[in-house]
């Protein structure tokens, strides 16, 4: 299934946008929590491991119900991209893939973050 996607330049736009209040969306971040202590993409809000996403679903339920976008990410974008069209089948319309995920975002937008 293909999924939509944004790119990490266009996220980090968006994340400075959200700050300044011109925009809203929610940030998930489906890696592992030892891998968040790696490296994280600021203003995440929610960590659900993919393999424990179908499980927790309902912690979503106020994400699906407010209407905002859903931005998925994980290390490559692979986890993330199935974790998106684990969300659309379940009724997120709102959703994407943040494509090559927090590798992408080190090489393109924060060369600090460290990679794994």
């Amino acid at each position: 299934m293909s999924v939509p996607e944004i790119d990490t330049p266009s996220l980090k736009k968006r994340l400075d946008d959200r700050i300044a209040g011109k925009d809203s969306f929610h940030l998930l971040d489906v890696r592992n929590p030892h891998e968040q202590d790696i490296a994280l993409i600021p203003g995440t809000d929610r960590l659900i491991p993919v393999t424990e996403l179908e499980s927790r679903l309902s912690e979503l339920d106020d994400w699906k119900a407010d209407g905002q976008e859903l931005l998925v990410y994980c290390r490559s974008g692979g986890r993330s991209g199935n974790a998106v069209a684990l969300l659309m089948q379940n009724g997120f319309t709102k959703c994407k893939n943040v494509a090559g995920g927090t590798l992408a975002y080190s090489d393109q937008v924060d060369p600090s973050m460290e990679k794994y």
